[in-house]
């Protein structure tokens, strides 16, 4: 994957920082329940918040994002051909700027279904990605294509970055997971 220009930045950051970004980008562009493939959003930019148990997928080309906040305890989630279908409709597979994110799951059996299931799509698509898995109380997450970047929020984090905690290390006490790609850098 050489063929990549850019680098995503993955940015830990307070609750009144994440406030002041999704007012900018609009209630018309968050992922809201009952999180199915339905209500994910392809814009330039988007976001969603109480990830718990579910599994946000975002997929970037540089240009929008694919959000699609997940939940395990709806039935139809678990269809793989759904999944596949709906992102090969939605996102140029042949792009070789595509970058993705997986944050979520909790450690039961559906939540971890659905996780993995995306994970291999990604891997199957080979498009690079990062992970933050199991976080410790509820994430919200954004992604603006003007900036290349990631957010992530919670009240754990919010503490943690008033503590005056380093970026990577916010992500690594939060989340149970961290797994970053090649792609993206944490700041």
């Amino acid at each position: 994957m050489s063929e990549i220009s850019f680098t995503s930045a993955i940015r830990p950051v307070s609750l009144r920082d994440f406030s002041s970004a999704v007012t900018k980008i609009g209630s018309k562009h968050s992922v809201n329940y009952p999180w199915t493939i339905n209500e994910s959003i392809k814009a330039q930019a988007a976001y969603t918040t109480n990830i718990c148990d579910c599994t946000m997928l975002g997929i970037s080309d540089g240009e929008n994002v694919l959000m699609m906040h997940i939940c395990p305890t709806v039935e139809q989630n678990h269809n793989l051909f759904s999944l596949k279908q709906f992102i090969a409709r939605h996102i140029n597979l042949k792009n070789t700027n595509l970058e993705g994110m997986l944050i979520g799951s909790k450690m039961n059996k559906k939540s971890q279904e659905i996780y993995e299931k995306l994970s291999n799509l990604l891997q199957n698509f080979k498009i690079p990605y990062s992970e933050l898995k199991i976080g410790k109380d509820p994430i919200k997450t954004a992604y603006s294509s003007q900036t290349d970047e990631w957010i992530v929020s919670s009240p754990y984090i919010d503490k943690l970055i008033k503590k005056g905690t380093e970026p990577l290390s916010v992500l690594n006490s939060t989340f149970e997971k961290v797994k970053i790609a090649d792609t993206d850098e944490v700041v």
